[in-house]
């Protein structure tokens, strides 16, 4: 009985383990504007994560360092990050079984499927930044190849199958780099996603896509193909190619709100011999109390001004990629509960044990609640093309003005990214 009981400690304490940063001081530092703070907290507590958070410490890393404005440093994470969820998404088997003993906290994070997709989008973000397109487009079609390879692991396909903005913000990069016939494509592909969309997460297709949809058809000469849509979508009018030629571009994106956070669900089953549990994760969204907004940029007497559109609901997606998996979830929890119980049952005859045991499992089972706590609740974007100077950028929200500190320096035909975040 003594070996028994010191087992029964020992996986208590094997499952209370799991590293565990203090995320309200890591807010506090954001809110405060002390961001390099923040990215040195992250650093000093690197250890808080445990082995088994590996890879969150470094989509954490990555994360705040953009938001610093250290792109350079935060791709750095980022390319790391991607190569650690990779290679434990790959892991054998015979690691993976250590979870039906315990919990899932016994195995290293590997990250859920929207988050492995985002490292790429964050990180063409953070190329288009530093001015290096190419390796912007490289990580946004390695964002393709990634949920491709996903979805075809899973009999089952997941809804988030594409990412929407990924191939809006290619195109976006195409034109920047002087190939409107890619770009086309690109902007094609993105109306298609964003009609998904639209079905799984609400998310209105933007009209800044289809506008620049329209443009760059006539641009490539493929009018007739867009016909059909321009009759679809006969309430926009954005600019013809000739009117946007000679001007500059700024393309402003919003970072918004904080993603979902998982909590622990758990359902108890009454039986003689002792409560047998079961866990599961859930996502816990606390909406952004402002959405709406504009951006304005000044030069002179010259004023541009245009609302931004939601084209990415992180929020939405990750509970409907959380309700995708639920079947496999709720398998693999079941296939745990069954497997402890023979186990209880080859231990031992004695009723008394064998409650002891159960009892013991309802502080060992927890759901895994592991998340990427440092993702924006959503991305808004817009766009603007001005005449060449050098521009004052100014966001309006819910009635508030800010001006940035960011100038936006635009020659024609040039495009210039703006990065803003109100998540803290």
């Amino acid at each position: 009985m003594k070996a028994f009981l010191s087992s029964v400690i020992a996986l208590i304490i094997l499952a209370g383990c799991a590293g565990r940063l203090d995320y309200k001081a890591l807010d506090t530092h954001m809110r405060t504007g002390q961001c390099s703070l923040a990215a040195g907290y992250i650093k000093l507590h690197e250890n808080d994560y445990g082995a088994n958070q590996r890879l969150l410490f470094l989509l954490d890393s990555a994360m705040i360092n953009m938001l610093c404005g250290n792109y350079k440093e935060s791709n750095e994470f980022f390319h790391r990050a991607e190569v650690l969820a990779e290679d434990l998404w790959t892991m054998s088997f015979s690691r993976e079984t250590a979870s039906f003993l315990v919990n899932d906290y016994t195995v290293p994070y590997a990250g859920e499927e929207y988050e492995r997709a985002l490292i790429n989008l964050f990180s063409a973000i953070n190329y288009v930044k530093l001015g290096d397109l190419d390796e912007a487009l490289v990580e946004s079609r390695q964002l393709d190849a990634n949920l491709r390879a996903i979805n075809d692991k899973y009999e089952d396909k997941n809804i988030y199958k594409e990412d929407a903005f990924a191939r809006y913000l290619g195109g976006i990069i195409y034109e920047a780099d002087n190939d409107p016939d890619e770009a086309f494509i690109d902007y094609y592909r993105s109306l298609q996603v964003f009609k998904d969309y639209e079905r799984n997460y609400n998310t209105p297709v933007p009209h800044a896509v289809l506008e620049d949809l329209f443009r760059t058809a006539d641009a490539t000469n493929r009018a007739e193909e867009v016909q059909a849509l321009k009759s679809e979508f006969s309430n926009i009018k954005g600019l013809k190619q000739e009117e946007a030629t000679g001007l500059g571009k700024i393309i402003f994106i919003h970072l918004n709100g904080k993603s979902p956070v998982k909590t622990d669900a758990k359902l108890y089953i009454p039986t003689k011999e002792g409560p047998i549990t079961l866990a599961f994760p859930r996502y816990v969204v606390e909406p952004p109390h402002c959405r709406s907004g504009k951006v304005v940029a000044e030069s002179g007497s010259h004023r541009s001004e245009t609302e931004t559109e939601l084209v990415e609901d992180i929020n939405k997606i990750a509970v409907k990629n959380l309700e995708d998996r639920k079947v496999r979830v709720i398998a693999k929890t079941l296939a745990r509960a069954a497997a402890k119980q023979a186990s209880i049952q080859k231990i031992s005859k004695d009723e008394d044990v064998r409650l002891l045991l159960n009892i013991a499992n309802t502080l060992i089972e927890t759901a895994d609640t592991r998340t990427w706590r440092t993702l924006p609740g959503e991305i808004y974007l817009s766009r603007l093309f001005v005449p060449e100077g050098k521009y004052i950028i100014y966001v309006d929200r819910c009635g508030s003005v800010e001006k940035l500190e960011e100038f936006a320096d635009i020659k024609a035909g040039e495009t210039k990214f703006v990065l803003y975040e109100s998540m803290y």
